[in-house]
């Protein structure tokens, strides 16, 4: 069993350490999905094998009326959490990839729906409190989330983030008004200033007269 302080990994990590095609690939997904380290990557590779483990499974003894329920069983939950549509088969969760459960994570929707201007933003928010999902806060980038939690994903109710003006908001626009004014004042003055200057050239010239007579 092990010892609980310890629990045991739930991902398999690459059979090679130096693959190049493997860590280019790996590098393109960390920086597409704003993911923290690769194990974010390696969860779901794991996920994703197993899944089609069983569904090849089920293909082979798919005579069998307790595979057929295991099968309507398997696709009604991928299709739950938006792995699949409604009429997908087992040949359709072979052609599964990484990607399919990468776009599943909180951290990707947050960004899909337009609540960060980044992925990355997007798992600083979740990490800060930020988001939450069915009305509850939730600070886990990587929880899967279903059909009906997807549309529930919003900004928390004790976030400053609800106000429109907030800078962090995505297309949220700086008030320029201010710098605006400065910078009318600052285009008048020198203009007053020269006019100021030929007063007082006038001025010293007449001066200048009169001394000469």
């Amino acid at each position: 069993m092990g010892d609980p302080k310890f629990p045991s990994k739930h991902y398999n990590t690459p059979s090679h350490p130096w693959q190049k095609v493997r860590i280019d690939e790996e590098r393109t997904l960390i920086h597409q999905y704003g993911l923290k380290n690769k194990r974010e990557i390696w969860k779901a590779n794991t996920k994703i094998r197993s899944m089609r483990r069983q569904a090849r499974k089920l293909t082979a003894s798919s005579g069998d009326e307790q595979a057929q329920k295991e099968k309507g069983l398997l696709l009604s939950k991928l299709n739950r959490i938006g792995l699949l549509e409604q009429d997908s088969g087992l040949e359709d969760v072979l052609r599964m990839t990484a990607e399919n459960i990468l776009d599943r994570r909180l951290q990707t929707q947050v960004y899909l729906q337009g609540l960060a201007s980044t992925a990355k933003q997007s798992r600083q928010l979740i990490i800060h409190g930020h988001i939450s999902v069915d009305g509850a806060v939730t600070r886990v980038p990587g929880m899967i989330v279903t059909r009906l939690q997807e549309k529930s994903i919003a900004y928390a109710s004790s976030s400053a983030l609800n106000s429109d003006l907030h800078p962090v908001r995505p297309g949220a626009k700086p008030n320029y008004s201010d710098d605006e004014s400065e910078e009318e004042d600052s285009e008048q003055k020198p203009s007053e200033n020269v006019e100021e200057q030929k007063e007082v050239e006038d001025v010293k010239k007449d001066e200048d007269k009169g001394e000469d007579k």
